[in-house]
């Protein structure tokens, strides 16, 4: 599943896209921060579920969501700091999926997530699918090769890589990598005195080396520069 996350607040996008990566891994984020934004990325992906807050700059997150109505097939949520009548009425007009007041609780969003998925889908994967994704979220820290995998869900390595690859939309490689990565920013938050080093080998990595390009690759930063950036917030 694809979501767009629209939102002009850096922090406020950093939450959903932590909250939702952390109870639906494969989903893909896309993120505005502002409607222009956001009609550039809906016209180069699509998306089945679209976040959005109410207060952007310039155009507002209504009349971006009756844009979206009226030319894709995407279901809106809407989001806003501020409890006013006429924003919940104008919502109920557009039929938005659900309408979420900030700042966003987990179990609010998880219950409207769910509550899309049941409708709409979003989680089409096979059991055997399934069983290996279970098994990368349990021992994403241990050594993981499709060659392991494919004999413990009995199937040969060349048919759960192609397998994946369809179901998931990533290669398993690409996927258990960006997992580590998710992996090694909650442990940069939450335990900032361990060293790289450290991170690296809870998370799965070979090496230092190894974990510092992936995370480079993958955020756009160091994970020196991640660490200090997470210092400031």
């Amino acid at each position: 599943m694809r979501i767009l996350i629209v939102d002009d607040e850096p922090l406020e996008l950093e939450q959903l896209r932590y909250l939702i990566r952390e109870k639906y891994p494969l989903c893909e984020i896309k993120e505005a921060e502002d409607a222009a934004v956001a009609k550039r990325l809906l016209a180069d992906y699509s998306f089945q579920l679209a976040l959005i807050d109410i207060h952007l700059p310039g155009e507002d997150g209504l009349n971006l969501c009756a844009y979206i109505k009226e030319n894709y097939k995407t279901e809106c949520m809407m989001i806003t700091a501020y409890q006013e009548f006429d924003y919940a009425r104008r919502s109920i007009k557009l039929q938005v999926m659900d309408y979420l007041t900030k700042p966003v609780i987990a179990k609010e969003l998880y219950q409207a997530l769910d509550h899309y998925i049941s409708h709409f889908g979003g989680n089409h994967l096979s059991p055997e699918i399934n069983q290996v994704m279970e098994h990368i979220h349990q021992h994403y820290a241990c050594k993981l090769n499709l060659q392991e995998l494919g004999s413990f869900i009995h199937v040969s390595p060349s048919y759960l890589s192609r397998k994946f690859t369809e179901e998931t939309g990533k290669n398993f490689q690409e996927y258990v990598v960006e997992f580590r990565i998710e992996k090694a920013k909650e442990l940069i938050k939450q335990n900032p005195f361990l060293s790289m080093g450290i991170i690296a080998e809870r998370t799965g990595f070979s090496s230092q080396n190894h974990f510092s390009t992936s995370f480079k690759k993958y955020t756009g930063v160091s994970p020196s520069v991640y660490k200090e950036k997470e210092k400031n917030v």
